[in-house]
């Protein structure tokens, strides 16, 4: 499934967006989006549930080509196949729409504001038929709205999250999260595991890999010229010679000393509760954190609900919003679209220096 054929397409390239989570605020941000901001550089194709997805377009009259599917009872290669050629056909200059809403065929019941497997069947689905309209050559580039990783679970598809689910789909293993702020960029070593476990996912070859992998992307995606990365601490004052803890000594630091040898350019490790006095000043390109939350705190912090969720070491572009499903206000309407914005935003620019560096 990781060989992805080239597009074939000339002209704007096809963005795929999925919802997420139908009892989240991902129809509503990604409907609102759309009806205040129409696609410049690129064709949009929302692959979501239309059922789901008609209300918040008709509130916000937003205009968009729709591609009505039928169930799922063909089977997903079918239906992608089909999928793909209708949109094909539909793209084709001179006149293509800005945006296209591609009809998943999923009919499962959720409920909004709650954790559902019909909520993560939904979620799920439309992430599959992304992946696979990606591999097909058809997709440039994937924005995903928040998933509920329990809904996907109780759903059938047992993931933590997008990034685990993109890294198997397209047998991507070394692939990193990056949050991404401006020039702001955050990446969690760990990522959805729980605190008690972070010290046993550390490992160096672990770390030697992000390292290299971010240095990479840094340079080819993101115009980074030898990218100045900065490691975190785990332990207080980043073990203070051992005395708060030994990772640093025992792993940290040997990764930090491997991956200079390999020519990439990092400093550390800093403690914890140093390392981000820096975060704006421009001395580093990117900063490694630990674990999920000594990273998202302050990065959430700086963002300020505008961040993007950038997965790198993938053969295909991928954005997300930094926020989750939102519950608390799922289906009120006063979900922000600030994250949709520049997720879309970013995937775009992205894409464009994907191309210029391939031809």
């Amino acid at each position: 499934m990781n060989k992805r054929k080239r597009s074939p397409l000339r002209g704007r390239p096809i963005i795929a967006v999925t919802p997420g989570d139908p009892g989240g605020v991902g129809p509503e941000i990604t409907a609102r989006f759309f009806a205040r901001s129409r696609p410049l550089a690129s064709t949009a194709l929302i692959v979501g549930a239309y059922p789901v997805l008609e209300p918040w377009l008709r509130r916000y009259r937003a205009a968009a080509h729709v591609i009505l599917a039928h169930p799922r009872t063909p089977g997903i290669e079918s239906f992608v196949s089909d999928a793909a050629e209708v949109v094909r056909n539909l793209v084709a200059p001179p006149r293509a729409p800005r945006v296209i809403v591609l009809d998943t065929g999923c009919r499962d019941r959720f409920t909004v504001g709650r954790d559902t497997p019909g909520g993560g069947r939904h979620s799920g689905w439309a992430l599959d038929i992304a992946c696979r309209l990606s591999s097909a050559g058809l997709v440039e580039g994937i924005v995903t709205g928040p998933v509920s990783k329990n809904s996907l679970d109780l759903g059938g598809y047992p993931y933590a999250g997008h990034t685990e689910f993109l890294s198997r789909f397209f047998s991507a293993p070394n692939c990193q999260m990056v949050m991404v702020y401006r020039d702001f960029r955050v990446i969690p070593l760990t990522r959805h595991i729980p605190l008690k476990d972070v010290s046993a996912a550390i490992t160096e070859g672990k770390l030697v890999t992000a390292l290299r992998v971010v240095s990479e992307a840094l340079e080819r995606d993101f115009g980074v010229k030898r990218p100045r990365l900065a490691v975190a601490g785990l332990n207080p004052h980043a073990g203070d010679g051992g005395v708060t803890g030994s990772e640093e000594r025992e792993i940290i630091a040997p990764a930090i000393r491997r991956a200079r040898r390999l020519g990439l350019r990092v400093t550390g490790p800093i403690p914890g509760d140093a390392i981000f006095q820096d975060a704006r000043s421009g001395t580093f390109d990117a900063f490694i954190a630990m674990y999920h939350d000594q990273g998202l705190i302050p990065f959430k912090m700086v963002s300020r609900r505008r961040g993007v969720n950038v997965t790198v070491g993938l053969p295909i572009v991928r954005t997300s919003v930094d926020h989750g499903t939102a519950y608390d206000v799922a289906g009120k309407g006063v979900a922000s679209t600030d994250s949709m914005r520049e997720a879309y935003r970013l995937a775009e620019t992205l894409v464009r220096r994907r191309r210029k560096r391939v031809g």
